[in-house]
């Protein structure tokens, strides 16, 4: 399985490759364009997650983390998770055996470079030397870093188990030893024990950031950190600057000596109601911290922006100079340029694309991709506004990934969203929505469901990622194309009301039968199909054809319920595409031009974004919750001339009536009233003047003045530019409230209370069901914020499925959680023992709290031969041994041989009459007694399968294996 993204390099003078590292530690690089695995290697052997008990990561946990490769030295970088043997308890594996090795690797042959790798453990705390690092109860899960000659990456927990702190640990690749060891929590108001047992005994506040790198823009990085344990910040405010020494639920900006390679806090932004986030597990360090591009996302006052998001369903744009420390915003809130509150989880974080006047992008668990568009307030503050949204939802689970934005050589009118998700797999569309907020789909090769919080890789013309299944895919442009045309196309300005014609000249590449087909996406852009050649087209010939850019029957005219579908000033795109015949095979018979240009109108032009202002729903009786909510909408005059505002009103009768009531908006105080519920502070005043081109945010409150309810506003602009409409909808609720119960064996229920699921007795191979049960009594949507599910003999039926992370379940509904017991088979006689697991799970309710279900069962093996007077048998399962090894039988007394009958029984009642206390088969058909325990150094563990010889008289017993293998008992 792939947890680690690829990663794509070319090496001097050779061709480029991929990077594949595994959760089974096994490290490969490819061929980046013909998929020819030119090297692989195990580094070591993984660790196993049946160790942790946590099953975010099934099966294995070798090396989570992206790596980072160096391009000076052609040398990779990364964490790989395994054990030390009797390390820190007797065994081969065991939790506290668990340890992480740093390696560095040459890139072109993967072998280890010299003085690698280094063990990092037992290093002490920069910040506080009580706390050391012990890798068996951490994660490493986001990428790594490289800052100069030092490689940093962040750990975080398995399942907020055991005894952890977030980690950020820093190797200084020239001197080739750990240099730096920062705690997030330290110091005396944090939590400290060294019984690494204990849940949540280190303060926790873990980096893992759905495996999202650590950001940076030069000598210092940004983390995002999850929940924490015990807190300096209880409400009395903080700057960032404070130097707060527990910053769980923080957003850090971390320092890095340029010479020693020590990192040190420099600020800090942890939200003002970080403790009730710890409460619900809205965990604020599941999405890490995106650094947009300074030379477009910055405004009056800010310079450089930094945005993050998490399970909380809020986005934090925020000044990087200055993050915002402890409740030092109006009123104790928090102080950041603008918080975008949706309600919608999201783990992986933000993407950003700073062309066409700059996006960010957030995919929510289970609701569409939103497009945010950057604008600016009077004052000349950034602020962003939601203008677009995907069609297509995201998987309803753990999972989407990081949206990612690439364009075509920097050139405006080719930029392209990709989104991976653990159930549609690949997705794309154009980034720039539409004037009416849709996003156009880009179709795509069906790949496989994602890996949770997987993103694309990009190579040379080509596209790599990876699936659930552990499958690597590449996308990309053919290899063989038939033509070599002028792409992309742009036809500059062209003013709506006129056109404009752009020749494209291509040559042939091969010899061409014929062109067949020229399709366009828009249908404004036109092509006569009779200036394209007839017929054959040689190999190295030219041709060209005129494509029209026809705008000239445009009407421009912004009316209300006006519709014009894409005619609004602004850049378009689209795609023409050539089909071909062609003499050779082997080669593409399509070629895609992209067509660009810019719409302008002569006059004002109003336009507003987004269409519809959702504010979610506002939920009453949640602690720490707002009874408000603030969005933006941008007012924008897209025209050459300048745009004059007339006025302002509401109403509450769709656009379509017959009839439709106005009430104008009226200033009150400074307070504009938008409709029932719906106020700014922001509006321009009436008779206001847009430049052309000028855009301004305004930022909108939703306020549940009536109480629980639909909220409903259409609010119009009217301007010399043209009148728009927009709808500004919202709802309030009381809050959810989750009832939780486990079945019985019966099909009835047990109470609330009640935290134990017993299956009570089953036969290895029988299978088990039981049900949990969560319903919502509430009044408002409940949503499950923690479900980590068993796994092994007893899991659940649907892993990642069942009561899944972020399931949202409706007011009067219930959602179920089926957990299997079903015990492996196993040979006769093996005495009864108790199969234990745990299901952890939480909700939104804040009065739900952390459940921790345990699970038992108890394993009951059939029974062979000769028993007890109570059904107890007389002799015990011992296991597989190696016979003769010594010289000698381990058992020295041949029974019988009996190649038509023998079982196991009937060689242990032989036995037990003549008085002997092991009885052993072996080759089918051999009984052997005798009397003295074997030896521990023959015995074979039960994975090595080696008794695997069916008894002739029961074909689902063991006689005996290959080699002189013995089963005794």
């Amino acid at each position: 399985m792939f947890y680690a993204k690829p990663l794509v390099f070319t090496p001097q003078g050779q061709d480029q490759l991929v990077f594949l590292a595994s959760s089974q530690n096994w490290i490969r690089t490819l061929n980046a364009k013909t998929g020819q695995l030119l090297n692989s290697r195990q580094v070591q052997k993984p660790f196993l997650q049946s160790d942790i008990g946590c099953t975010d990561i099934p099966n294995t946990i070798g090396i989570i983390g992206t790596p980072v490769i160096d391009p000076a030295t052609e040398i990779a970088y990364f964490y790989a998770k395994t054990y030390i043997s009797n390390y820190r308890s007797v065994g081969n594996t065991g939790v506290f055996n668990g340890v992480y090795y740093f390696y560095a690797v040459d890139i072109n042959t993967l072998q280890d470079v010299n003085g690698f790798p280094i063990l990092v453990d037992g290093v002490p705390a920069d910040n506080d030397p009580r706390k050391y690092f012990i890798g068996a109860t951490v994660l490493q899960r986001p990428s790594l870093i490289q800052i100069n000659n030092f490689v940093y990456a962040g750990f975080g927990g398995h399942c907020d188990l055991y005894n952890y702190t977030g980690t950020v640990l820093g190797v200084d690749i020239v001197q080739k030893k750990v240099i730096t060891n920062w705690a997030v929590a330290s110091g005396p108001n944090s939590r400290f024990s060294t019984t690494w047992q204990t849940n949540g005994a280190g303060g926790q506040g873990g980096i893992w950031q759905s495996g999202m790198g650590l950001s940076s823009d030069g000598q210092r990085f940004f983390v995002a950190t999850g929940n924490g344990q015990g807190g300096e910040n209880q409400g009395i405010p903080a700057s960032g600057q404070s130097g707060c020494r527990t910053l769980g639920e923080a957003v850090i900006n971390l320092g890095v000596d340029s010479s020693t390679g020590k990192i040190s806090l420099i600020d800090y932004f942890q939200p003002y109601d970080y403790v009730n986030m710890d409460g619900g597990d809205q965990d604020f360090g599941s999405g890490g911290v995106s650094l947009l591009d300074p030379t477009v996302f910055r405004g009056t006052g800010v310079g450089r922006l930094a945005v993050t998001t998490g399970k909380n369903g809020k986005i934090y744009i925020m000044n990087a100079d200055n993050l915002g420390g402890y409740k030092q915003g109006p009123g104790q809130t928090d102080l950041v340029v603008q918080e975008i509150i949706t309600n919608r989880a999201v783990f992986g974080g933000i993407g950003s694309y700073p062309l066409e006047g700059g996006y960010i992008y957030s995919t929510p668990v289970g609701y569409p991709t939103s497009v945010y568009k950057l604008g600016f307030n009077g004052g000349g503050a950034p602020v962003f506004t939601l203008v677009g949204a995907t069609t297509e939802t995201s998987a309803g689970r753990v999972g989407p990934g990081i949206p990612t934005i690439t364009t075509y050589k920097g050139q405006v009118g080719t930029a392209i969203l990709w989104s991976t998700d653990p159930d549609a797999g690949l997705r794309a569309w154009y980034a720039v929505p539409n004037a009416d907020g849709t996003m156009k789909r880009i179709n795509l090769p069906q790949v496989g469901g994602n890996n949770k919080f997987q993103r694309p890789v990009f190579g040379d013309t080509r596209l790599y990622v990876t699936d659930a299944n552990g499958v690597f895919y590449c996308l990309g442009s053919p290899v063989n194309l038939p033509l070599n045309c002028s792409s992309p196309v742009s036809f500059g300005n062209v003013v709506l009301g006129s056109e404009s014609v752009v020749t494209i000249n291509c040559t042939a590449l091969i010899d061409i039968a014929s062109i067949d087909s020229v399709a366009v996406g828009d249908a404004y852009f036109e092509v006569n199909a009779t200036s394209l050649p007839k017929g054959r087209v040689a190999s190295g010939s030219s041709f060209s054809f005129p494509v029209t850019w026809n705008l000239s029957n445009v009407t421009v005219k912004n009316a209300v319920n006006a519709s014009y579908g894409n005619i609004t000033p602004g850049i378009k795109s689209t795609a023409l595409t050539i089909g071909t015949t062609n003499a050779i095979p082997g080669y593409s018979t399509s070629f895609p031009i992209s067509l660009t240009g810019t719409e302008v109108s002569r006059n004002a032009f109003l336009n507003l974004a987004p269409l519809t202002v959702d504010f979610g729903g506002l939920v009453f009786g949640v602690p720490g919750g707002s009874l408000s909510s603030t969005l933006s909408f941008t007012i924008a005059n897209l025209g050459s001339a300048p745009m004059t505002i007339l006025g302002y009103s509401y109403t509450k009768d769709g656009v379509g009536d017959s009839s439709i009531v106005f009430t104008n908006s009226t200033n009150n105080a400074g307070t504009w009233d938008l409709g029932l519920g719906f106020t700014s502070d922001s509006l321009p005043a009436v008779g206001s003047v847009l430049k052309a081109g000028q855009s301004l945010s305004v930022p909108t409150t939703f306020s549940a003045v009536n109480g629980t309810g639909s909220y409903l506003s259409y609010f119009y602009v009217w301007s010399n530019g043209g009148s728009r409409n927009m709808i500004l909808e919202g709802s309030a609720s009381t809050a959810p409230k989750a009832n939780f119960s486990i079945s019985t064996s019966e099909g009835g229920w047990l109470p609330d209370s009640n935290l134990l699921m017993d299956f009570g007795s089953a036969a290895p191979g029988d299978t088990l069901t039981r049900q949990i049960r969560i319903c919502n009594e509430g009044g408002s949507v409940l949503k499950i914020s923690k479900s980590k599910p068993p796994l092994g003999d007893i899991r659940t039926l649907h892993y990642n499925q069942d009561l899944a992370e972020e399931l949202e379940i409706p007011v009067n509904t219930c959602a179920y959680g089926t957990v299997v017991f079903n015990p492996s088979p196993e040979p006769p006689n093996v005495p009864d023992y108790t199969e234990t697991n745990q299901w952890t799970l939480n909700t939104d309710d804040q009065k739900f709290g952390v459940h921790v279900v345990q699970i038992q069962g108890v394993v009951h093996d059939r029974v062979v031969g000769p028993t007890f007077s109570n059904g107890i048998p007389q002799f015990l399962y011992l296991g597989c041994y190696m016979d003769n090894a010594a010289g000698y039988r381990l058992l020295p007394n041949e029974a019988y041989t009996d190649p038509a009958n023998n079982t196991n029984g009937e060689c242990q009642a032989v036995c037990l009459a003549r008085g002997y206390a092991f009885a052993g088969t072996e080759y089918m058909q051999e009984c052997w007694c005798g009397n003295k325990l074997p030896s521990g150094t023959y015995y074979y563990p039960e994975s090595d399968k080696r008794c695997t010889f069916q008894c002739p008289g029961d074909g689902t017993q063991a006689c005996g294996g290959n080699g002189g293998s013995g089963t005794l008992l």
